[in-house]
């Protein structure tokens, strides 16, 4: 498979030179009450481990009644091994720093979400040093598993593994949800999937399901309420579905197609993504006689975005998000959480958003860069799938190339990565977890 239009990645090749190697970074030591900064993107010295306050001392026990045994000797507050205190320290600092020293590193993906309350430029410098060893993949097959893993190993966490051995199956219910991002390969993905399931088991138009009740082909499934869509599963037969426009609809899933629905999505670099959206719907789809720039089409996208949120009573809003700032972690956060449509500028919701958004596509099955597809071919045959060559189709026009950094001035393509960078956190996420999904092997 590939995207719609042939993009290559933001400097127009698909993967980058170099194999990179993994680089364990040790977690920054700060207080608690502050954001994490990575260890990348700390400027100067770290700040020293605040002393823990003296604990507060027991008053003296009363002495024993005569003639009472002696009481047992108390256990040694430092065990072998354990740093010894000053004859000058506090009590209870001893404890607090030995506990301290046993805490649990935060998690590779804590240290992500982590970057959305630092300033974008700082964030997007951690990323450059490719803390994910993602940016040097020449050949992802040969990609070696590391010690510290970005996804979790509970089962609560992961992707329902009935709902894969169900669709390999071909048991009835059973079928694929795809979350199609505008302009990031579903065209060619709803192609791969009718070859694999059959042209009578998948959707006419683009696998997109219809709704009598809604007007053109495309019935807009990520709105249905659950019954609504076991229904058309069990009338029509059909094992694949996509959901283009509207947000992913989490909890409608997980509540009623835990073990009935596998999840799979692609992922696109999101300022070529973004280029890629201009190019489609501002330039080829628009019949104005002067097309509008890139860059203030884009301002007003996001701008309009923002200020109307997609609505449920209506079919027409279709390109209302697509050119948005933060598409994708709007598209996988925001339909439970209305806060996410614009955090205007509030660190926490953008932090919330983020984390909301790769928790959700942790339990996806299969999740793909687009520039990674022609290694893919292993995680659709765990569900019974044997035409694994990939598949490059466009709906309309030709195959062009998306090419950020080609495409924009300097400054405009730094200042769009400021303004993406929860995208730009959750693509890196995305590469390192389908490389995860690859080559290593579950954990227990």
């Amino acid at each position: 498979m590939g995207s719609d239009d042939g993009a290559k990645g933001r400097d127009g090749r698909g993967a980058c030179a170099s194999p990179g190697r993994w680089r364990w970074r040790r977690p920054p030591t700060r207080p608690p009450a502050a954001p994490r900064r990575p260890a990348a993107a700390t400027r100067g010295a770290p700040p020293l481990r605040p002393r823990a306050p003296p604990a507060a001392r027991r008053p003296a026990a009363p002495p024993p009644p005569p003639g009472a045994p002696p009481p047992p000797p108390r256990r040694a507050a430092h065990p072998a091994g354990a740093r010894a205190p000053p004859a000058d320290e506090p009590e209870g600092v001893a404890d607090a720093v030995a506990a301290d020293s046993l805490a649990a590193p935060p998690s590779l993906v804590d240290e992500l979400v982590a970057l959305a309350a630092l300033p974008p430029r700082e964030a997007l410098a951690y990323l450059d040093a490719d803390p994910l060893d993602v940016e040097r993949v020449s050949n992802a097959t040969a990609w070696t598993c590391p010690d510290r893993r970005l996804l979790s190993s509970s089962p609560r966490r992961n992707p329902s593994r009935a709902a894969a051995a169900n669709l390999k199956a071909a048991k009835p219910g059973a079928f694929v949800w795809f979350d199609h991002l505008s302009k990031a390969g579903g065209t060619s993905f709803c192609e791969f999937a009718r070859r694999n399931l059959g042209i009578k088991r998948t959707p006419s138009y683009y696998c997109m399901p219809p709704d009598p009740k809604v007007p053109g082909p495309d019935g807009r499934v990520g709105r249905w309420p659950g019954p609504q869509l076991k229904g058309y599963i069990e009338r029509t037969k059909h094992a694949v579905v996509a959901n283009e426009w509207d947000a992913f609809p989490a909890p409608v899933l997980e509540r009623d197609f835990r073990d009935a629905a596998v999840l799979m999505t692609i992922i696109r670099d999101p300022l070529d993504r973004l280029v890629s959206t201009h190019k489609f719907w501002g330039i080829l789809n628009n019949p104005a006689k002067v097309k509008p720039e890139l860059v203030p089409w884009l301002k007003r996208k996001n701008a309009a975005a923002r200020a109307r949120p997609m609505r449920r009573d209506t079919t027409n809003d279709f390109l209302s998000q697509v050119g948005r700032d933060n598409f994708a972690t709007w598209k996988f956060a925001s339909y439970a959480e209305p806060r996410f449509d614009d955090c205007k500028g509030d660190k926490a919701c953008a932090r919330d958003a983020l984390a909301t958004a790769l928790a959700v596509l942790e339990k996806f099955h299969v999740v793909v860069p687009t520039t990674w597809q022609a290694w893919a071919g292993p995680l659709y045959a765990g569900f019974g799938w044997t035409r694994l060559e990939e598949v490059h189709v466009v709906n309309i026009g030709k195959v062009q190339s998306s090419s950020s950094k080609k495409d924009l001035a300097p400054s405009d393509y730094a200042a769009l990565r400021e303004a993406n960078v929860l995208d730009e956190v959750l693509w890196h996420w995305a590469r390192r977890a389908f490389l995860e999904r690859l080559r290593c092997p579950p954990e227990l």
